[in-house]
């Protein structure tokens, strides 16, 4: 078939395109926040100016575009259809064959698993399409000149892909062994120039060291270590050995054994991508990059409602209570959703910059404005050297309600320089040096009085209940604060704390009306005392319902019966049940 080359390249990249668009959607606007493309010649200049930095300024400026819903699979699968390209035009220059599919697709194999980690930074693909083209271009040459061209070429390869040049100066090397070439030997110097080109680039300070200016390191998250990384820099030599050794048998002469040959390999390549993509796709973590780009966009409606129990986790749980929060219902719908503890509002804080970032959401919407101006600026700094263009807009934020102009300038001066934020960033100017402008504004203003109320407290707390309780009596048009706040109490289970509180606010402007949950933990303070409960706003429909249950637990607690299960149906989603039955992580 004439054109089979063509459409195998096309049927490849639209399976691409499916594949990422339907299930790994959510994982290119997650990538996109930890880097920040700006078109400046400072930014041009710092980012090419180290080992790798053409590879690292193309994948960045790529990368901005993931944030729009269905650019991201599009640009991810063009690379990735071009490295499959050149992969089969060298592995053609060496076998002279053109029916090894499965063995000519290794390296996309490889890279198409790595596409799919969120620790994974697109420049090391993108430098490992440069490698390719340098490679295929070098088997092109006449013999004279492949050796002036390799030497040529592997300091200026250092200087675009960083240390995907020492496995262009191998590549080369195996070439000429393969193919038998005259100057087999000779060709060693490859590797002494990639050496030379590595340790002298460290030493002036391209690379950040030795590490990652010779292994593929340098592609991933530098706090972390996966040994998938590898699977690439492997790739590419098997292919060309394997290509070499299947030169001395024939093609199948007959055309339909021919296309039954190729059809079974492609049928092998999506068996063996398919278990790539289950066992280092990281599936796991899919229905948590959708539920941070409903939180990012502020659609709170969404995260709500694509909440699935059935694929539970705390960090799922802190960011749909955010949601609960920032609809007013937090501490209205608390207990149908499977809480478990305070995790479940705030995860443990573990370095990480994903945690920073939710903490900083956290905060924000609690009201501590300090604390979540902290972790936004922990968050920022801990990605890529570029920024993080979401905190850096939280930072824009905090830092307008605090009145710290111009560092607030500043953020809005490199907000502005990015394609996707820089609109923006230009609304946000109007509130610069403009008190009136901020104290006027829905979110900021609610935001400044909380944060002058927290300029007020007497000590430093690192904890939020600590804050909270200090905060939300002095700014009390803070209610998402009250939420969190009794809400942080309630699956604790600390009922003397809940119990002042109550009888310190209830009834004051920052605590108006008690919802059934903060009624149900009222019963539990006092349980044998109705007149208590009465008294503390507990309604006649909750009394009723409470006496029931001390009712059915008497009956269920007979001898072979489990008052847990027995409950569960009617009860399951008071505080009541919450309280006696499930355990919480501390």
């Amino acid at each position: 078939m004439k054109y089979k080359h063509v459409i195998s390249g096309l049927f490849l990249f639209l399976l691409q395109v499916v594949v990422f668009y339907c299930v790994f959607c959510f994982l290119f606007p997650f990538k996109e926040q930890l880097q920040m493309f700006q078109f400046t010649g400072l930014y041009a200049t710092t980012t090419l100016g180290q080992a790798g930095g053409v590879a690292l300024y193309i994948s960045e400026f790529l990368s901005q575009f993931y944030i729009v819903i269905g650019a991201g699979p599009v640009i991810a699968a063009l690379v990735l259809t071009g490295i499959a390209i050149f992969s089969f035009l060298v592995l053609k220059k060496i076998s002279s064959r053109d029916d090894l599919p499965f063995v000519s697709l290794l390296p996309w194999l490889s890279l198409f698993i790595m596409q799919l980690d969120y620790d994974y930074q697109e420049q090391g693909t993108i430098a490992y399409l440069f490698l390719l083209l340098f490679l295929w271009l070098y088997t092109n040459l006449p013999l004279r000149g492949r050796l002036i061209y390799g030497i040529c070429m592997i300091p200026m390869l250092y200087w675009m892909g960083g240390p995907i040049v020492h496995l262009f100066a191998f590549s080369a090397l195996l070439f000429e062994c393969l193919t038998h070439g005259n100057k087999k030997y000779v060709s060693l110097i490859y590797l002494l120039v990639a050496i030379l080109s590595a340790v002298i680039g460290t030493y002036f300070g391209f690379s950040r060291n030795l590490k990652f200016a010779f292994l593929p390191d340098a592609y991933y998250d530098p706090m972390l270590h996966t040994p998938r990384i590898y699977y690439s820099w492997y790739a590419l030599p098997t292919m060309m050995i394997v290509g070499a050794y299947l030169k001395k048998w024939k093609e199948p002469v007959v055309l339909k054994r021919k296309y039954l040959w190729i059809g079974f390999q492609w049928v092998m390549m999506g068996f063996v991508t398919y278990q790539g993509i289950i066992y280092g796709g990281r599936l796991d973590t899919m229905d948590h990059l959708k539920q941070d780009y409903y939180i990012r966009n502020e659609e709170w409606d969404k995260v709500i409602t694509s909440f699935d129990q059935t694929t539970l986790s705390k960090r799922r749980m802190c960011g749909l209570n955010l949601a609960l929060a920032h609809k007013g219902i937090l501490s209205e719908k608390l207990l149908d959703y499977p809480q478990r503890g305070i995790e479940t509002l705030m995860l443990r804080w573990d370095q990480s910059v994903f945690t920073a970032e939710l903490h900083s959401d956290l905060y924000y919407c609690m009201g501590i404005i300090s604390t979540a101006q902290k972790f936004a600026f922990e968050a920022f700094v801990s990605s890529h050297p570029s920024g993080n263009p979401r905190m850096l807009k939280r930072l824009v934020e905090t830092n307008l309600i605090t009145g710290a102009y111009p560092v607030a300038g500043k953020y809005i001066r490199l907000l502005e320089n990015t394609w996707y934020y820089k609109d923006w960033a230009t609304a946000h100017r109007r509130f610069l040096y403009n008190d009136r402008a901020i104290e006027e504004d829905k979110e900021l203003g609610i935001r400044r009085r909380c944060w002058q109320s927290e300029t007020l407290i007497p000590r430093l707390y690192t904890d939020p209940v600590s804050s909270l309780i200090h905060l939300v009596p002095a700014c009390p048009a803070n209610k998402a604060g009250l939420q969190y706040l009794t809400s942080f109490l309630l699956l604790n289970k600390d009922i003397e704390t809940y119990k002042t509180l109550q009888e310190s606010l209830y009834r004051s402007p920052a605590w108006r009306n008690m919802t059934e949950c903060q009624q149900e933990a009222l019963v539990i303070c006092s349980p044998n005392n109705p007149h208590f409960w009465l008294e503390h706003g507990v309604s006649i429909k909750v009394r009723n319902r409470a006496l029931a249950f001390m009712q059915k637990v008497q009956e269920t607690s007979r001898p072979g019966q489990n008052p847990a299960v027995a409950l569960a149906s009617e009860y399951g989603k008071t505080y009541w049940y919450y309280y006696m039955f499930n355990t919480i992580d501390k």
